[in-house]
């Protein structure tokens, strides 16, 4: 294992890490954060207190991948502890259709079910699945589309700066306060939850879910979000622009996003600085909220026995490969943060390979509770706790059938489903930009990363709709 030692996080009373197991399960899900948070280092200039916080708490995965580019089919994964190649859940399920998928394939619970089949009362507030909160998933629950003000808004009456009613894409300062701002009411949710669980259930275990949204389009945010990051101050994304010219036409085509803003019409319209600005913001604005609910958690007592964990459903580019989305296998679409804060977890930075599909075993084990045989992934506990290591395994990422990312240590390699290859070598090319798939130096290295694409996929239940 290749991880780096960070500095030591505070546990109450002066507590260490190994003297108590965690009990409660507090889990936030933020959508289309990257790997913009200062732990991994990718942007100089986001402002992550309350995230840095943590990852100076606890164990921080740099090479974490989503096992899909895009919400529903990444959530799907997540919950269920199954690939999207074990289910067929390639793009964006509705809420209403994935127990069923699921139990066609398997007996598994979602986590949550499985952690209120263990004694454990779940409650959640915000984006937790990909349409808010699947019924099912919780004893209690608060917040889902078209409550309250709206998941993604709801906007302006007009459009700001992309007209395309295709996509929620935008970015402006809106609305005009902070308590009118969805995650601000999933943060308060969570703050009030936790404030009422022992009087009203007494020491019984509970996991909460809180589900951001920003920064998820729309990229609105009150004003005072924007101001913290002056237009004329913000660092750019270095890109190449002829970076798709070595990409296969089978990849520019499943990349291709015509409702979202080109780099070309970004730099033609002088748009870069303020998308780039408002995406700034809105990780500011979430790293916020989370603070609020990291607060809550410390002053209502239950920071000394509470499992936590910070996830991004998948990444986001913001100009790199030309292009505005996440919905692609590049390294921007599918690597994320995971965070993992507790009792008994190690200060540390760890780099081997992990994906969002080890969140469900590893939760069940930290918590102590009996591992779920249905699950696909590894528990990470070995990491967290410093009791060992796990054999280096690449990741897998899935978006549409028969289109393939593999990761690990070194490379990414991309098969899309007619076959063409990408191939890059992050140590030499970390941003990706020259696919050396057919070079016969490197065949022995896609040949080998090849062998983790699965040969058994379950067909598309969705008909080929990705979105």
């Amino acid at each position: 294992m290749a991880s780096t030692a960070l500095l030591s996080g505070c546990f109450p009373n002066g507590q260490s890490a190994q003297e108590s197991t965690a009990k409660n399960f507090l889990f936030f899900l933020v959508d289309d954060l990257n790997d913009w948070v200062t732990a991994l280092g990718d942007h100089p200039q986001v402002k992550t207190p309350n995230i840095d916080l943590m990852a100076r708490s606890g164990t921080v995965f740099a090479n974490a991948h989503a096992q899909a580019p895009i919400c529903g089919p990444s959530r799907a994964s997540l919950f269920s502890g199954l690939y999207p190649a074990q289910t067929g859940i390639y793009g964006q399920i509705p809420d209403d259709r994935l127990e069923a998928a699921i139990a066609a394939v398997s007996p598994t619970q979602l986590l949550p079910q499985y952690l209120r089949s263990q004694g454990y009362y779940v409650a959640g507030s915000g984006k937790v699945s990909h349409q808010g909160g699947l019924d099912s998933m919780f004893d209690e629950y608060a917040g889902r589309r078209g409550e309250n003000r709206g998941m993604y808004g709801p906007g302006p009456a007009e459009r700001m700066k992309w007209f395309d009613g295709r996509t929620h894409t935008d970015w402006g300062a809106y609305p005009d306060s902070d308590e009118d701002m969805f995650d601000f009411q999933t943060a308060t949710f969570g703050v009030d939850f936790l404030s009422r669980h022992m009087q009203e259930r007494g020491d019984k275990p509970f996991m909460l879910a809180l589900g951001f949204v920003r920064p998820h389009v729309p990229w609105y945010v009150p004003q005072r979000w924007l101001d913290k990051f002056p237009l004329d101050e913000i660092e750019m994304p270095v890109v190449r622009e002829n970076d798709l010219d070595d990409v296969p036409q089978a990849g520019r085509d499943l990349a291709a996003v015509p409702q979202m803003p080109t780099l070309e019409w970004a730099e033609q319209n002088a748009e870069w600085r303020p998308i780039m600005q408002a995406y700034l913001a809105s990780i500011a604005f979430a790293d916020y909220c989370i603070g609020i609910a990291m607060k809550g958690l410390r002053k209502h007592g239950y920071a000394d026995n509470s499992l936590v964990c910070l996830v991004s459903d998948n990444g986001y580019h913001l100009g790199e490969k030309q292009r505005f989305a996440k919905m692609s296998l590049w390294g921007r679409s599918t690597r994320v943060p995971l965070i993992f804060v507790g009792p008994g977890v190690q200060h540390q930075i760890v780099t081997d390979p992990v994906g969002l599909i080890d969140i469900y075993p590893t939760v069940a084990s930290q918590l102590d509770l009996p591992a779920n045989p249905e699950n696909a992934g590894r528990d990470l506990s070995p990491y967290l706790t410093g009791d060992g290591t796990l054999p280096v395994q690449p990741q897998v990422s899935v978006y549409g059938e028969g289109n393939y990312a593999v990761v690990d240590q070194r490379y990414r390699y991309i098969r899309y489903a007619d076959g063409s290859e990408e191939l890059y070598d992050h140590d030499n090319d970390p941003l990706e930009w020259h696919n050396i798939a057919t070079r016969l130096e490197h065949e022995a290295t896609r040949i080998r990363l090849a062998q983790h694409i699965p040969n058994d996929a379950k067909p598309d239940i969705l008909g080929g709709k990705l979105y």
